[in-house]
């Protein structure tokens, strides 16, 4: 695609770039703003929406720079989240485009415009006028996956879930649109997760009978409830090799999936392919050796303290933010709007929400 002359004549001396007028741009705030101002947003999303923001008020700088400047940009972001894999799920996606649009493409004649890349002022223009396009985009994916998910709720039958997912809430409002279809759902919760929560008020406003359950109970419900045949989580983001990395309980949830006996249990989860992060464990990976940054329980920092203590409150309240990883090996299924994917399979499902 040719440059546009008109707008930025060509010339073989070296560009003289205007001042600078994105000195001010905080795109972790921007991030958060997008984040706490529309609660549909994933966080892959979000990343990608920031990004591209910052893009629209950089001045023309040569594709090196250009570069150089989001892959700085990314780093704020990444730095400034306790768990950097989803940011860096949508920052890949973004990165690889820019990389893409600036880079000529192999062809077969030299002479052809094909082989031309797009220019900076073409790559912004396209980024800034799809940007609302990523959160359509990722809304439908969701709903794809409502109707792929609604396949594996069975008729009188009990689908225990947790997390707060709203990936998995639309599965079971899609599965409860089924008249054919009469389940439960037990759904595993605390007072500190207001996700769950909130999750659990919409369905039984649709109409679904629902039970909360403590997370110490998990064990006992599913030993004794012989009519859960299906157990349903969300995740925050899916490594390659199809591991996920999810709310803390998610890994002791699946364990406990394969090791009680009695009925036909499935773990099954549910997330969109832009959540899947570009880095394969090369062996069982402690959450601190992928970039997530929380309590180390090693270290026994909690000994003595006064848990009435408000600081100490403050601290176990962030502790229900922290997440672990789920080995491929407990999950039966990946459910993605491309369809229900066995873990080995998540390597080769390439993204391009741009």
């Amino acid at each position: 695609m040719a440059t546009d002359e008109e707008t930025k004549p060509v010339s073989t001396d070296l560009p003289v770039h205007p001042k600078p007028q994105n000195e001010d741009f905080d795109i972790v705030a921007t991030y958060r703003s997008l984040l706490s101002s529309d609660r549909e947003i994933t966080m892959p999303i979000a990343a990608i929406e920031s990004l591209i923001e910052f893009l629209s008020i950089t001045p023309y700088v040569t594709s090196m720079e250009l570069v150089e400047k989001v892959k700085h940009q990314k780093a704020l972001l990444l730095a400034s989240a306790p768990n950097p894999l989803p940011i860096l799920a949508g920052a890949d996606l973004f990165e690889q485009f820019l990389l893409r649009s600036l880079r000529p493409p192999p062809a077969a004649s030299s002479s052809s415009n094909l082989t031309e890349p797009m220019s900076f002022d073409q790559t912004r223009e396209h980024l800034v006028a799809n940007k609302q396009l990523f959160a359509q985009r990722a809304q439908a994916a969701r709903d794809n996956i409502a109707i792929w998910g609604a396949r594996y709720v069975s008729d009188e039958k009990i689908v225990l879930t947790a997390g707060g997912s709203r990936t998995v809430t639309k599965i079971l409002l899609r599965a409860a649109t089924d008249q054919s279809k009469h389940f439960k759902v037990i759904y595993i919760t605390e007072p500190t997760n207001t996700r769950s929560q909130a999750a659990v008020d919409e369905l039984r406003q649709a109409g679904l009978e629902v039970e909360t359950i403590v997370p110490n109970k998990v064990a006992y419900v599913l030993a004794n409830q012989k009519k859960i045949n299906l157990v349903l989580v969300g995740t925050e983001a899916i490594m390659q090799n199809g591991g996920i990395i999810s709310g803390m309980g998610t890994a002791q949830l699946a364990a406990l999936v394969k090791a009680i006996p009695g009925g036909m249990k499935r773990f099954y989860v549910a997330a969109e392919t832009h959540k899947i992060v570009r880095k394969t464990p090369i062996a069982y990976p402690i959450v601190k050796k992928m970039g997530v940054r929380q309590r180390d329980i090693t270290r026994f920092e909690n000994i003595g303290v006064d848990l009435n203590n408000e600081l100490v409150k403050e601290q176990l309240l962030q502790e229900s933010d922290e997440v672990d990883y789920t080995d491929p090996e407990l999950i039966d299924g990946i459910i993605t709007e491309q369809g229900v994917k066995m873990t080995w399979q998540i390597w080769e499902l390439v993204d391009d929400y741009i």
